[in-house]
């Protein structure tokens, strides 16, 4: 006769983990705690300032940042768990940024989706932690995200939307289907036409950005593309 040895733990190590980020939504929404918001703050402000500098220039960039986590707390009480914490909050901060530039078109009397303009970029970098970094390597890196920025402001805001999502943040393909409400063929196609467009309006830069620069990133992008 054979025992049986398999422990009752084994049932309760088989079960799927609870997403951090949800756990943390629902302790929020069970105390209405501002300390459990602020870990969410905190983990995601980087990301998210991060896409709507890509998306807004200037100082603005700041305050709709804030203006994302603003609308966050607002509208967790609806947040279910139905996608990832961090597409849920990327969603909102995409309709920021596009409410925010389709207000300002209107402002200037520009039609949607027109490149007369061309902004002043911001190029955000952080700073080394060693002193002794090779400036000339840091001035480098400022240049080629300067241009960055700035061949992405000539974009149309779909076409930024989606490179920043993919190329710059990493998200799946999943993910930017939920942000963008779009299928995964047009994602895919969509996200295609942007890189083409983006490396025909890049190329007239190159002579600006050292080749040891350029060359790392772009080997890098086009591992991602095969994703």
């Amino acid at each position: 006769m054979t025992s049986d040895h398999r422990s009752p733990w084994n049932s309760f190590t088989a079960l799927p983990r609870l997403d951090p980020d949800l756990a943390l939504v629902r302790q929020f929404r069970a105390t209405a705690s501002p300390a459990v918001f602020e870990i969410l703050f905190r983990k995601y402000q980087a990301t998210v300032f991060s896409f709507v500098s890509r998306m807004v220039n200037g100082e603005e960039a700041y305050d709709l940042t804030q203006e994302v986590f603003v609308r966050a707390l607002r509208s967790l009480p609806s947040f279910h768990g139905d996608s990832k914490f961090r597409t849920w909050l990327l969603t909102i901060a995409r309709n920021v940024c596009l409410n925010y530039l389709r207000d300002r078109k209107l402002r200037l009397g520009l039609e949607a989706g027109s490149l007369d303009e061309e902004p002043d970029t911001p190029g955000f970098i952080a700073e080394p932690s060693d002193p002794a970094a090779d400036i000339a390597r840091i001035v480098e890196v400022r240049e080629l995200q300067r241009v960055v920025d700035k061949v992405l402001a000539q974009l149309t805001d779909e076409q930024r939307l989606l490179m920043t999502l993919r190329d710059l943040q990493g998200l799946s393909y999943e993910e930017i289907e939920q942000i963008m409400e779009l299928s995964r063929v047009n994602v895919k196609s969509k996200l295609h036409r942007a890189r083409l467009a983006f490396k025909a309006k890049f190329e007239p830069y190159l002579s600006q950005v050292s080749p040891n620069v350029v060359e790392p990133q772009g080997a890098e992008k086009q591992r991602g593309a095969g994703k």
